[in-house]
């Protein structure tokens, strides 16, 4: 029997743990079974073609909200030209109302419902060997043009007896590996499937250690673990970055190896903040759902959680310096109108996490506020991804502008281009909201919105907004956001030529500016800062550098080195002037 398991993924960059489960679990008894993986953004008539040459007995996709509207455009054209091939989904999206599913889309033959690996296995035994598919837990299927029947549901799988999902030599470089070491979550938030299941179950944390390397020898260098709340369990948590700080000592710093953990923020203690002081720095990105800060929005979607109590937490890690922090918020929940939201995003912006991900309700199938919807005037989008468009708290308006606001907030502060220029800019406004709130505004009423801009182009359009502000802020804030605006520019990259909109004003400069930038940027004393001085030669070092003098956020010279796509900046010490003048 042939197999093939198909997921077609958002981005390149990412990879299908589900399927690699499957053809771990089934490559036993049926050694014919063969991953492919696309994107969305793939031609669906070219998938189709490969799916058909495959010349497959069954195929399997999984499914999600990202991907279902496309996954079904791939089967509907697959169908009529295999009519012989059985086809089967799984995954969260396909979970529930599996029969009305199934009534939908006649060219599917079965649904996977819920975990899939021993179902799956059980299904295709079924199919080789012509027995009744009624003994297969876990199943919807089709047992005739007008019959679907629901079997009994499956039993939790203990995370011992998985396969390694890695367990095929594949190519990972620049792409991201997904691994869970826990499944489910001690949570009951409404908008999330896991409150659906009960029960947190953890893997060994040595199957960790042997998956972890090998998918570092495939070539990954971000591992993204998918556990719902990675540290349910301090005690399994800790453990498992014990393993990948070991695993990734093996390679050397320059290698960038990261993984990504979501946390829960009311489970962080003294004994996190403890263990992270000997942790290596940039090794563990932490992403917290924070999702709102409000009291009755919490209360709605059951989710505890102070705040106020574990953000010093947060406060304390970026004193460390050890992990990148990533903080998200939830627009569009119960309960949330417009000025709690603006107070949710204000506390949450003020802790300036590495990474602010503004998301919109989902309105999951299976979820609690799926089925609360009325109580709460929930009107959502009627296909995946389920998007919230209003609530009896937040008008479609509103919504519409937050959406705006998200996308500045993720071209800007998520960039991380233009810390100076937003810290100047925010300063100017009652509370961080209002500012992104009227700039993601006035790109609205310049039509920016409609195209697409190089990051270059966001440094002119900040500057256009600034200088559309000129007459109520003044001029002396203005020069001062320029001079702010111009550092982001030289932190950026190399600048080959300052656009003239950057260009300090007249008597902004020191005297001799021009002679003294020259003489600073050649200066030999360099070579006892900058280890790489001595190995280059005048032009190599031109043009890895640059010499600058700003006033703001104070006056002084500084100095850029462009390495290997980074960019250190070192302030002109005293001692260089005295021989330059």
């Amino acid at each position: 029997m042939r197999i093939v398991l198909v997921a077609l993924n958002a981005k390149y960059v990412h990879t299908n743990l589900a399927i690699r489960y499957l053809r771990a679990c089934v490559q036993g008894e049926f050694p014919d079974v063969d991953l492919r993986e696309f994107t969305i953004n793939e031609s669906m008539e070219r998938i189709e073609a490969e799916l058909y040459e495959a010349k497959a007995d069954v195929i399997g996709f999984s499914c999600y909200i990202w991907n279902l509207k496309e996954t079904l455009a791939v089967i509907r054209r697959l169908r009529p030209v295999s009519p012989h091939t059985r086809i089967v989904v799984g995954g969260p999206e396909v979970s529930f109302e599996g029969e009305a599913f199934l009534r939908e889309n006649p060219e599917i033959d079965g649904v996977v419902l819920g975990e899939g690996e021993i179902t799956f296995l059980e299904l295709l035994r079924a199919w080789e060997s012509g027995a009744s598919l009624s003994q297969v837990q876990g199943l919807a299927w089709r047992a005739s043009s007008r019959e679907i029947i629901l079997n009994p549901p499956r039993r939790q799988l203990a995370m011992a007896e998985l396969p390694n999902p890695y367990n095929h030599e594949e190519e990972l470089k620049g792409r991201l590996a997904y691994v869970e070491t826990t499944r489910g979550c001690p949570f009951n938030c409404q908008y999330c499937l896991s409150s659906t299941f009960q029960g947190v179950r953890y893997l060994p944390p040595e199957r960790f250690r042997q998956i972890m390397r090998q998918t570092l020898r495939y070539g990954a260098r971000t591992i993204k673990l998918v556990d719902r709340t990675f540290n349910v369990n301090k005690e399994h948590a800790l453990r498992i970055l014990d393993i990948a700080r070991e695993e990734a000592a093996h390679y050397p710093p320059e290698a960038g190896i990261r993984v990504h953990c979501e946390m829960a923020g009311e489970l962080l203690d003294e004994e996190w903040l403890l263990y992270l002081q000997d942790y290596p720095q940039d090794l563990v990105q932490f992403e917290i759902g924070v999702q709102s800060t409000h009291p009755e929005t919490l209360a709605a979607i059951h989710r505890p959680q102070h705040f106020e109590r574990w953000a010093k937490y947060i406060r304390e890690m970026q004193r460390l310096n050890k992990a990148h922090l990533h903080l998200d918020l939830i627009a569009g929940l119960p309960k949330e109108g417009w000025e709690s939201f603006r107070r949710s995003f204000n506390e949450v912006y003020n802790l300036q996490p590495d990474m602010l991900q503004l998301g919109f309700l989902k309105v999951l199938k299976g979820s609690g506020l799926r089925e609360q919807r009325g109580e709460y005037g929930l009107v959502f989008a009627p296909d995946p991804p389920y998007t919230i468009l209003q609530t009896d708290d937040l008008s479609h308006d509103e919504l519409l502008r937050l959406h705006r606001l998200e996308e500045l907030l993720d071209r800007y502060y998520n960039s991380g281009r233009f810390s100076h220029s937003l810290a100047g800019a925010v300063g100017n406004y009652p509370t961080p909201f209002d500012f992104y709130h009227e700039f993601a505004e006035f790109w609205h009423g310049q039509g920016w919105f409609r195209q697409s801009w190089s990051a270059k182009a966001l440094f002119e359009k900040l500057w256009d907004f600034v200088a559309a502000q000129k007459k109520a802020w003044g001029a002396e804030l203005t020069a001062a956001l320029r001079e702010r605006l111009r550092l982001d520019y030289y932190l950026w990259e190399r600048p080959n030529g300052v656009p003239d909109y950057l260009l300090p004003t007249e008597g902004a400069l020191p005297p001799n500016y021009g002679e003294m930038k020259f003489s600073l940027q050649q200066h030999r004393g360099w070579e006892q800062i900058i280890p790489e001085f001595p190995g280059m030669d005048r032009r190599q070092w031109s043009r890895a550098t640059a010499v600058e003098y700003f006033q703001e956020p104070q006056p002084r010279w500084l100095l850029f080195f462009y390495n290997k796509g980074r960019t250190q900046t070192y302030p002109v010490p005293g001692e260089f002037f005295n021989e330059v003048y």
